[in-house]
């Protein structure tokens, strides 16, 4: 779930240094950010569910350089490494931010600059597809450490946390890639209904997760006792998962199923004794990169272009992120992680009835309806 997309899914081999540490350092960025909640509320004196605000910073400017740069901007590896200098130099100030507001603006200036190199990565993956294997492996394996290494220093504050993701960042911003590319062009976007509704679905999925997700250190301590420690590894068994079901998306055509199934599996975590808590976590990452790339699929199989819809795709799913934590923290101030538990797996699953819907009614379609070959002008 904190992963973003754009940097887990994909093919064969062969990424440049920089690319790779590209997506190290803000795999971490997304990786840490469950950790930070509890820190951050007691250096402000602010709520848990407040604190979870940053999230909806990173990721909203997350979200927004992804649908706007590609049509304003043309790829390149100097992009690249102004965004991954920014990445440093924003992280070094959130050190010493002494109030919440300014550490948010910080935050949303973090979510642009790693939006654009997540833009930059996937850009030079769709040209030089060799590289795609590397960047989806740097991903899933970067968050298995991520998580208990971000649980570890985050007991030493939310400002240990960011000094680490400056270092992190550092890499990236000292190699260099050959990032080269056009602007998006302006064109026709398909007309299909069914797309616009894959799209909706796609973004109910990450808001009702994300409102669960960023909140899961809390459900580990106050439903289970868990340590922080103890949590993050769900976190790397959730990658594991993760990991696992991109590499297998690929053996089925069936995603809407998998997709509702992460609602009874995040009920799990919050009922019941604490290996359910692991068990749910796990089957969550699974689930999602079982169900995701054959979404995404299905967008492209009626769009006027490969990349069109799917672009889109990917920006829905980062403004779902976005746009979730909100929900979730006032679940979370309210003292109902139950509530929150029960809302956001209702919601998944009313995500993924919906795109088996869709999915079975393009299956009955006739060759010959003109519904089938949405490609055409």
């Amino acid at each position: 779930m904190h992963v973003p997309s754009r940097i887990l899914y994909g093919g064969r081999q062969g990424a440049p240094l920089a690319l790779i540490a590209s997506t190290v350092a803000v795999t971490m960025l997304f990786s840490a950010t469950p950790f930070l909640i509890t820190p951050l509320s007691e250096h402000y004196g602010i709520s848990e569910g407040f604190a979870s605000s940053i999230s909806v910073a990173q990721v909203g400017a997350f979200a927004v350089v992804n649908f706007i740069f590609p049509r304003l901007l043309r790829p390149s590896g100097r992009l690249l490494r102004i965004s991954a200098i920014s990445l440093v130099a924003l992280n070094v100030l959130s050190v010493f931010a002494g109030i919440y507001a300014v550490l948010l603006f910080l935050r949303v200036l973090v979510g642009a600059a790693a939006g654009t190199m997540t833009w930059l990565t996937w850009s030079n993956a769709m040209r030089r597809k060799r590289s795609m294997s590397s960047i989806a492996a740097t991903g899933p394996m970067t968050a298995l450490v991520a998580a208990p290494l971000m649980s570890i220093i985050a007991g030493w504050g939310d400002q240990a946390v960011f000094a680490a993701l400056a270092i992190v960042a550092v890499p990236a911003a000292v190699l260099w890639a050959p990032v080269a590319g056009r602007k998006r062009a302006r064109g026709v976007i398909s007309g299909s209904r069914s797309n616009r509704i894959l799209l909706a679905s796609l973004f109910g999925l990450t808001f009702f997760g994300s409102a669960m997700f960023i909140n899961q250190t809390i459900v580990a301590r106050d439903v289970h006792g868990l340590s922080s420690l103890a949590a993050s590894l769900a976190f790397s068994f959730n990658a594991a998962g993760a990991l696992l079901g991109a590499r297998l998306s690929t053996r089925h055509r069936r995603p809407g199923w998998f997709l509702a199934s992460i609602g009874p599996a995040m009920v799990l975590t919050v009922i019941g004794p604490g290996w359910l808590f692991y068990v749910g976590m796990t089957w969550w990452g699974f689930a999602f990169w079982m169900s995701i790339p054959g979404v995404l699929q299905m967008l492209v199989d009626r769009s006027l272009e490969p990349t069109e819809r799917a672009g889109d795709g990917q920006g829905v799913l980062a403004l779902g992120r976005a746009a979730g934590p909100a929900l979730g923290g006032a679940f979370v101030d309210s003292g109902a992680l139950i509530a929150l538990a029960i809302t956001s797996a209702t919601g998944i699953a009313i995500s993924g009835v919906t795109v088996i819907g869709v999915k079975e009614g393009r299956d009955r379609l006739p060759p010959t309806d003109p519904r089938t070959i949405d490609q055409q002008d």
